[in-house]
């Protein structure tokens, strides 16, 4: 009788330990319990719902979650690693790109301090026309055209594989009808382009330039909006991923999120936020294109569905403006498909919410990689502003 009892308590424990690490509910309870500042969670037992976690957990994975739960929770509802290598591959590539610097952060020194919002005169607003597109044979997507659901994903989006998008997410036809523009004129700024991550630079950036890294692709991209279409533009220069000298890319967002909504609270008239970004691929993958003679660096779009593959959607990570932000992204992949066709790469959909929910035209670019050259990148904003100001104006 001993014996039965001790083999029922051992069933007892392996399942508790199961289900606390994840293995059975999906959810690292353990994890969240001890470290909610950390996991930026709560916890929430229900037995009504344990037979849906369970079989939600044996569906979704056989891997236990706690070996990977850190990469999937959140600080304050952000995503910890988004598309990037770790820490110690940057390190890698930034030393290899810059052999004579002695471990400074690049950018960290002659950054611009928050270039104010641009000054457009009413001569240099005049002066604003019609985006001058490359004369290419791109395609003008009709909603019949991606009336088929398959079809229109497999299009236009690249889906992770801890990712959900339900049918009735992703609607072309929704998309194509949302009106995003605005008005476009005055001095109060209308954009605001940051960076979450504002150390990552290129395979040819000179060390301590910030002008070679994605806060100079932001100036440039700032400068064509305002010299060219009178858009008056705010450029938030501020370093969110070093933290007293140490990097922290996952809290980034959190840092991030609060100096936009404080920009925004103090420039009401902002109705677009850009989030500029570079993509981290393996060294032997080369983003480039050739636009009107130019190697131009391919740009990809992110949106974060607030969604899990095996849990569907994330309760403490939700977004009202969703709707919108993938109407946005959509609009401008087919301009782009129709001006630039080899510009972009497919829009990558992930799980979480990479602050995009800020506002209902929040927009996350990810500009070449670390593979690309500086030249290379810069070719792409006098291009990822001819398609900002497109569907802006509602052209």
């Amino acid at each position: 009788m001993g014996r039965k009892f001790f083999y029922l308590f051992e069933m007892i424990c392996g399942f508790l330990f199961l289900w606390l690490t994840g293995l059975l509910s999906g959810e690292n309870v353990w994890l969240n319990s001890m470290s909610p500042v950390l996991y930026g969670r709560d916890v929430y037992i229900s037995v009504s719902k344990l037979t849906e976690s369970v079989s939600d957990g044996l569906i979704g994975s056989w891997v236990p979650l706690w070996l990977t739960q850190k990469e999937r929770a959140a600080f304050s509802g952000n995503g910890v690693n988004e598309l990037y290598p770790s820490d110690s591959v940057l390190a890698a590539v930034y030393a290899e790109n810059h052999p004579d610097s002695e471990g400074g952060d690049p950018g960290a020194d002659g950054v611009p301090v928050n270039s104010g919002a641009g000054q457009a005169s009413g001569d240099e607003a005049a002066q604003a026309v019609n985006a001058p597109v490359a004369s290419s044979e791109g395609v003008v997507y009709t909603a019949d055209m991606l009336k088929d659901y398959n079809y229109f994903v497999n299009l236009f989006y690249a889906i992770d594989s801890t990712t959900y998008a339900p049918e009735g997410l992703l609607d072309a036809g929704n998309f194509m009808n949302m009106d995003l523009s605005i008005d476009l004129q005055g001095e109060e700024p209308k954009v605001l382009i940051y960076h979450t991550h504002s150390q990552e630079a290129f395979a040819d950036s000179r060390p301590g330039e910030w002008q070679d890294t994605v806060v100079g692709l932001g100036e440039t991209l700032k400068n064509n909006l305002e010299t060219r279409y009178g858009i008056s533009v705010l450029h938030l220069t501020d370093t969110f991923d070093v933290i007293d000298g140490v990097t922290d890319r996952s809290a980034a967002y959190t840092y991030a999120e609060q100096r936009v909504r404080e920009v925004l609270e103090e420039y009401p008239s902002i109705k677009v936020v850009i989030d500029l970004h570079r993509d981290g691929v393996a060294e032997s993958t080369r983003l480039v294109t050739e636009i009107d003679g130019k190697e131009t660096a391919q740009l990809m779009l992110l949106n974060g569905l607030c969604r899990t593959a095996a849990n569907g959607p994330i309760e403490y990570l939700q977004n009202p403006y969703l709707t919108e932000n993938l109407a946005f992204s959509f609009k401008i992949q087919a301009k782009a498909a129709q001006y630039y066709p080899d510009l972009m790469r497919r829009i990558y959909l992930r799980s979480y919410q990479y602050n995009l929910h800020i506002l209902p035209r929040s927009l996350l670019v990810e500009c070449g990689a670390q593979t690309n050259t500086v030249e290379e990148v810069q070719n792409a904003m006098p291009l990822l502003a001819d398609l900002l100001y497109l569907v802006l104006s509602g052209n």
